[in-house]
């Protein structure tokens, strides 16, 4: 789960915490801060709309008279806002805050959302087991792509929940190292986008059949040869 992700969730809902969203505060000081902050406004906004109005504010509202007789402007008496104007107003400017907050916001990238899932999944770099052609067919069932091994070896093979939708995740160890691949038939790139991060290498590739495929690869290599190394291994499905 990236920093973006979990503030969202926070923002939106501050005292439900999923397990993924719990992982993520057990290590990020920053994010738990910002839980806190939410917390304590969401208490505030509470307590103030549960506040009821005095009695006195009442009877003044009631006492107002329907018209008052014309008076020079001059002259005429300060009236004090009764509180429930004030209370409205303070509602109004926190939900306005709130709006401007999430607005200026920026949008997590697609590679910022790949290496943050991949993170929680950092044990998948240590499988040496070879999974069978058999597993590794039926995770990338419907997918649009078929790996044939050859002398690359899927190690790690699994159905993800990724940005809201199940997409599979793979981990193939081929002769410059391993290399996790993550079909997104769901997120589309209009070319081939690189980046490097918090010691990882990637792509995001346009699939023939529709939608992305990730590549990542953990150190700084030269990714234009890893995609060579696994380019014959891939086969688009139409």
């Amino acid at each position: 789960m990236t920093h973006d992700e979990a503030r969202l969730m926070l923002g939106a809902v501050p005292g439900e915490v999923s397990p993924a969203l719990a992982e993520h505060l057990a290590e990020c000081p920053d994010c738990t801060q910002f839980q806190q902050q939410m917390l304590r406004l969401n208490q505030d906004l509470t307590r103030l709309l549960s506040r009821p109005l005095p009695p006195r504010a009442s009877a003044r509202i009631l006492a107002l008279p329907v018209a008052a007789p014309a008076r020079p402007l001059a002259r005429a008496p300060a009236v004090r806002p009764p509180r429930l104007l004030a209370l409205a107003a303070s509602v109004l400017l926190s939900v306005g805050l709130g709006i401007v907050f999430w607005s200026l916001r920026p949008a997590p990238s697609l590679a910022a959302g790949v290496l943050g899932h991949i993170e929680l999944e950092s044990g998948s770099w240590s499988k040496l087991t070879p999974m069978s052609q058999a597993a590794t067919d039926q995770v990338l069932a419907g997918a649009g792509v078929r790996l044939v091994p050859g002398d690359a070896t899927v190690t790690y093979a699994r159905i993800c929940y990724f940005q809201g939708h199940w997409v599979p995740h793979l981990v193939v160890r081929t002769a410059r190292g391993a290399v996790t691949v993550m079909v997104l038939r769901h997120e589309h790139v209009a070319s081939v986008q690189s980046f490097r991060q918090n010691g990882y290498s990637g792509e995001l590739v346009p699939a023939p059949s529709g939608g992305t495929v990730a590549i990542v690869a953990q150190g700084t290599p030269d990714m234009d040869d890893v995609m060579r190394t696994l380019s014959p291994h891939l086969h688009w499905i139409p």
